[in-house]
């Protein structure tokens, strides 16, 4: 019985994964949105707190970038630092604000109060911009209906042991939220350490909000809510400081992963918008929230289920297989002698797709093929249990946060 039903649950995922990759692939060949050459004036706000190691970096890439000069006017947030943020951000003659630690969404809510022009470029003071960044970003606010874009990140620090995983994450996240904008129109997967937004469609949705953990995707679901649009843009990349620490990690994606759901529960009657974007978001988020409890012990028991009786190199061997790619190589390879069953079509087919678009992610978004990178998509499957773990603990802890979780 138990087998029975790991099969339907595993049957469900390939199905999912199924779907993202067919919309991957029909995103390809859907002719791609050419907007002309727009160069708006924009105003830059930058949210900081304790950044003075970061913040150089960001306003030399905004001083940078392949955009006519005199048309960027440059806000740096303080948000109560206790380092030398200030003072760096005004060495690079940014327009400084300081305010008491109140959180991000209030500082970039004092940024868009004092901002000159009518279009917002937010991004994180950990962020290094391509040069083309900026000019990509505007262009298809020529388009009147769009009411924010956002952006694609890369890791800077990628060769650590966690960065590389997180890397091959984001440029697999960065293919999915593209391919989602690019057939529909629409991108509804938000991404706001690196976006633009028009100032008037701020104000009319009373700017961010301070009552969920994930003000990116809240603000865009506020512009979908007022009739914008949000697009992704798949050349407008930026370069972020990804965690360093296991608990680094876990607090960053516990505080992306409670705050989507914040938002999506806040804005529940969007699923019944006529948007199969906005419909699959709403899947997605709450169906890896249910995997993540019922994967983990169908894992456990469907190793133990299948473990091998034999010496320690031959059960060393058999996990080596289940934590890799090898295992569905492996699989395709003993077809002639097990035959074909539902648990291994589905685990064989969910495992090469989610590869295909690893890859495809990675040869995409120009990223090198690097020793680390290869090892890490042949090991990706361990670090999905990990990030399933940290989904797991947030939820269960979610009841008890206090209010001050919410200022970061």
């Amino acid at each position: 019985m138990i087998m029975f039903f790991s099969g339907l649950f595993f049957g469900i995922l390939f199905i999912f994964l199924a779907f993202v990759f067919s919309v991957f692939v029909m995103s390809l060949v859907k002719k791609t949105a050419n907007y002309e050459e727009f160069t708006p004036l924009v105003s830059v706000v930058i949210p900081a707190v304790n950044e003075e190691k970061n913040i150089g970096k960001c306003l030399m890439s905004i001083h940078n970038q392949d955009y006519p000069r005199g048309r960027v006017e440059v806000i740096v947030v303080d948000d109560g630092s206790i380092d030398r943020t200030k003072s760096v951000a005004q060495h690079f003659c940014a327009k400084v604000l300081s305010q008491n630690h109140k959180g991000k969404s209030e500082a970039l809510n004092l940024g868009v109060q004092n901002a000159v022009h009518d279009i917002i470029f937010t991004i994180d003071a950990d962020t290094v911009l391509e040069k083309s960044c900026l000019k990509n970003l505007v262009k298809p606010f020529v388009d009147f209906s769009v009411g924010a874009t956002t952006g694609n990140s890369k890791v800077i620090n990628s060769k650590t042991f966690l960065g590389t995983f997180q890397n091959i994450e984001y440029s697999y996240n960065n293919l999915i939220r593209s391919s989602f904008s690019k057939l529909f129109s629409t991108g509804i997967w938000f991404f706001g350490a690196l976006a633009c937004y028009r100032k008037d469609a701020l104000n009319k949705v009373g700017g961010f909000k301070t009552d969920t953990l994930a003000e990116d995707m809240d603000i865009a679901l506020d512009l979908n809510n007022a009739g914008y649009r949000t697009i992704n843009v798949p050349n407008a990349v930026g370069y972020t400081v990804a965690p360093s620490t296991f608990k680094a990690l876990y607090d960053q994606r516990a505080r992306w992963w409670i705050g989507t759901l914040q938002a999506l529960t806040k804005n529940k009657h969007l699923f019944f918008e006529n948007s199969l974007s906005l419909k699959f978001l709403f899947i997605n988020q709450f169906w890896w929230s249910f995997y993540s409890f019922i994967s983990l012990p169908l894992i456990v028991y469907q190793v133990n289920y299948w473990l091998p009786s034999g010496g320690i190199s031959e059960i060393l061997e058999y996990l080596f297989r289940w934590f890799s790619l090898a295992g569905p190589v492996y699989v395709i390879y003993k077809i002639p002698e097990w035959g074909i069953s539902i648990y291994n079509i589905f685990g064989v087919l969910s495992g090469l797709i989610s590869a295909v678009m690893m890859f495809s992610a990675i040869l995409m978004f120009k990223d090198k093929l690097t020793l680390n990178t290869l090892l890490g998509v042949f090991f990706y499957f361990p670090y999905t249990i990990f990030l399933n773990t940290i989904i797991i603990i947030s939820m269960l802890k979610c009841h008890f946060w206090t209010k001050s979780y919410f200022i970061r």
